[in-house]
């Protein structure tokens, strides 16, 4: 099997000759593996031997100057265009206040930001460019369809390229309440759903209706495997949104941008959201989405228990990362706790719960990969020397 075929086959729950394992270092993370010996400047997905996969979408993230001109080709943008001017507005020798290109203002410790961003960082948030129906509208202009525009010069070769691939293709795009916090900032989002509810269900019902016009040419020309929904929006003990809430602001475009999606033969749908949002699956699988990532175990998102709960959901992560950060005993527990259990009924992708953080030494990643391959059907090349 190639990677595309082996991705299908755990998703669709069938058996693959190998399943995919997976763990994602941020910058801390590499810092410190650099000083334990893993090389600069080394393809970290070609080290690890990580099965290979691409994207066919593009837009900015809180924090960052987004330049689509320079990452064309990425993919589709389905960003702001254009977007907000990146500016520093002050800098101290703790601190930096910028505005980021979706307009949000924010503060961040000068350590976690000025070699770029650390990984695992927070910041405060300071203003967000719409509070009100007013700046809605004025933000929209910024979201006019320009379909042209927003396909990279080079998207036929592209194209072309993707018909021959052995790799899985995903469509990443913003889910709902992502795509409003974005715009508005979680409180006001919030509050917002209860002074104007009225404002809150245009925002996120604009949200599908635009990207799934911009995305109907991508996916009648490309053959994608997969779809994520990013949301984040879970805390550890639950949901940062009630289910009823889910279910009256965010029902319907879930439900269109899943139906686009299947459309368009693309009917593995997961929806990306830290913390603990069990309490939402059910609104979600109604809607259409059959799949969750990270299953963060700190959080209680214990795939063993969601497997029996949710017989045919798609499982991603959901390896205990401060298990990883123990010793090689505490690894093997936690692995043959669940991934053998979990691999031989499928529609089970195991990988760290979430970014491996930089209390993980280098040595116990790589023996995390290696016992996990093994058990996941590895041969001998693929492990890490």
């Amino acid at each position: 099997m190639n990677a595309r075929e082996r991705f299908l086959a755990v998703a669709k729950f069938k058996k693959p000759d190998m399943v995919p394992v997976s763990g994602r270092p941020r910058k801390a993370t590499l810092e410190r593996w650099h000083n334990e010996g893993l090389p600069k400047n080394v393809d970290i997905s070609t080290y690890f031997k990580f099965e290979p996969g691409a994207g066919i979408t593009s837009y900015p993230s809180e924090g960052f100057e987004y330049a689509w001109n320079r990452l064309s080709s990425h993919g589709v943008n389905i960003g702001p265009l254009p977007p907000f001017e990146y500016k520093i507005l002050e800098k101290t020798d703790r601190y930096w206040i910028w505005v980021d290109s979706l307009g949000i203002k924010q503060r961040g410790f000068k350590e976690d930001w000025e070699d770029g961003w650390s990984g695992f960082a927070t910041r405060q948030f300071l203003e967000f460019p719409v509070k009100d129906r007013k700046s809605f509208l004025e933000i929209k202009k910024r979201y006019e369809l320009r379909i042209t525009d927003r396909y990279p010069k080079n998207w036929d070769e592209m194209v072309k390229e993707w018909a021959r691939r052995d790799y899985p293709l995903c469509v990443s795009v913003r889910g709902p309440f992502w795509w409003t916090r974005d715009m508005m900032g979680l409180s006001n989002m919030l509050l917002t759903m209860y002074k104007d509810p009225g404002l809150i269900s245009e925002i996120m019902e604009f949200c599908a209706e635009f990207q799934t016009t911009v995305l109907e040419k991508a996916l009648n020309d490309v053959d994608a495997d997969w779809a994520i929904l990013n949301e984040d929006m879970a805390y550890k003990k639950g949901p940062m949104i009630s289910p009823r809430a889910v279910r009256e602001f965010m029902f319907r475009p879930y439900k269109e941008m899943c139906d686009f999606f299947k459309e368009h033969g693309v009917d593995i749908i997961v929806i990306d959201s830290d913390g603990n949002p069990e309490p939402l699956i059910p609104i979600w699988i109604e809607a259409g989405v059959n799949g969750v990532t990270p299953c963060e175990i700190a959080a209680g998102m214990e795939p063993m228990k969601l497997r029996e709960k949710y017989p045919r959901l798609i499982l991603m992560g959901g390896i205990d990362k401060r298990e990883l950060a123990k010793d090689k005993e505490s690894i093997e527990r936690e692995v043959l706790s669940k991934v053998p259990y979990l691999i031989s009924i499928g529609g089970y992708f195991p990988g760290v719960d979430h970014g491996v953080p930089p209390d993980i030494s280098l040595a116990n990643f790589k023996y995390f990969l290696n016992f996990t391959r093994k058990l996941c059907g590895w041969p001998e090349e693929y492990m890490i020397l």
